[in-house]
């Protein structure tokens, strides 16, 4: 392929087996980037990060975000069009020149998205196995969320390994070979600015729900200064506001409440820690709120020309009703009940990949054995303790 078709340069192949991880949004990202981490620190299996997608160097951008540049990027030889159908063909005929080139022992996805569907489906022509990770995070309609949940399904029927965030999935079966490993967005580094490290904190522990709020369009100026009035009627709420209309004067009541944050610029590592921590998010950026819902987030979109789908958790408002329709998703949404975290759920996907290939005996991580110390040898019978000992017991 030429340069303008893929950017990255290719790791030296050390090890017997290679797994892609491809990604084809930020979502994706934040669950693929730990688990590179993971097979980088087992050092039995070479992991190669592959940004794709409709967007490739958002996905680039945001690997390298989260500390783990990608191997490579594949970019579109052309526009996609808008209809699934058009994404889907363009995704896997780029996708499917890859395999070709690259001929990896197995490549991972996440969810259901467009491109983890697209890259499931050549990888099984190819008769190259799949690995579907957080393959039981579903719903039992088929249309909620729509594509994903058939996307999610189709996967399932063509993948060789299924790594669960727990519990019994629901949907459609997945298979024999479902392995629980926990929810790897939980293995990402915790916010760097220790005032959105505690916030998030606090929102895990159930002290306080997240409202997020990202604006840079003039037009939003209402949905800003409707801020402190929504701080003001939900106690349990704090905001995070940034964007170019955070140095806007009306954000100035904002600068002065407590339970507020703002700021104009907001990394994409910490960002995408706040969306996954967020009740909701209002943004009027139409591509984040995309990326919202594969976060785990509802998203308000402001004055934008989003189509509801079924099972969509997007809704675009209009300036005047956002305070409104987020108060109604704050009063709906139950407070977080996270899976408890030991911060091994990437190094659980690496073993259970390591088994498939027949380099583990389990696919079960087996917590480390720590050996107990040897007891002290008991005096005989009639000997007086030594000097030692009785200085010892004196102290």
């Amino acid at each position: 392929m030429t340069q303008t078709e893929q950017l990255g340069s290719l790791p030296e192949q050390d090890h017997d087996h290679d797994v892609l991880l491809i990604a084809g949004s930020r979502p994706e990202v934040a669950r693929l980037a730990p688990v590179s981490t993971a097979f980088a620190d087992a050092d039995r299996i070479t992991a190669l990060t592959i940004a794709t997608g409709v967007d490739p160097m958002g996905v680039h951008e945001a690997f390298e975000a989260l500390g783990v540049p990608a191997d490579v990027t594949l970019l579109l030889r052309e526009p996609p069009g808008t209809h699934p159908a058009a994404v889907g063909a363009m995704l896997m005929t780029r996708i499917d020149e890859l395999l070709v080139d690259l001929d990896p022992s197995a490549i991972m996805v996440y969810g259901g998205g467009m491109t983890a569907a697209m890259a499931a489906q050549v990888a099984f022509w190819r008769q190259i196995p799949v690995v579907h990770l957080q393959a039981g995070v579903a719903s039992d309609d088929l249309l909620c969320p729509f594509p994903q949940e058939a996307n999610r399904r189709i996967i399932g029927q063509l993948a060789s390994l299924f790594l669960t965030t727990g519990g019994a999935a629901l949907g459609s079966p997945i298979g024999p070979n479902a392995i629980p490993v926990g929810d790897t967005m939980a293995a990402n580094p915790a916010p760097a600015d220790l005032r959105f490290a505690r916030l998030v904190r606090r929102v895990r522990a159930g002290d306080t729900k997240l409202v997020l709020v990202g604006l840079d369009r003039a037009d939003s100026l209402g949905v800003l200064a409707g801020l402190p009035d929504l701080l003001e009627r939900e106690q349990n709420v704090e905001i995070v506001a940034y964007g170019e209309l955070a140095g806007h004067g009306a954000a100035a009541p904002l600068l002065k409440h407590e339970r507020a944050i703002v700021t104009r610029r907001l990394p994409l590592a910490e960002l995408v820690g706040l969306i996954a921590a967020a009740t909701v998010l209002v943004s009027d950026d139409p591509e984040l709120v995309t990326d919202a819902p594969g976060l785990g987030t509802p998203a308000v979109l402001v004055d934008g020309p989003h189509i509801a789908q079924p099972g969509d958790s997007i809704r675009s408002i209009g300036s005047p009703k956002v305070m409104t329709t987020v108060r109604q998703v704050l009063a709906v949404t139950p407070g977080p009940d996270p899976e408890p975290s030991d911060g091994k759920e990437a190094a659980r996907v690496e073993q259970a990949v390591a088994w498939m290939f027949g380099l583990a005996a389990s696919p079960v991580l087996a917590d480390p054995v720590v050996p107990e110390p040897d007891p002290e040898p008991e005096p005989a019978p009639g000997r007086a303790p030594a000097e030692d000992d009785t200085r010892t017991s004196e102290a």
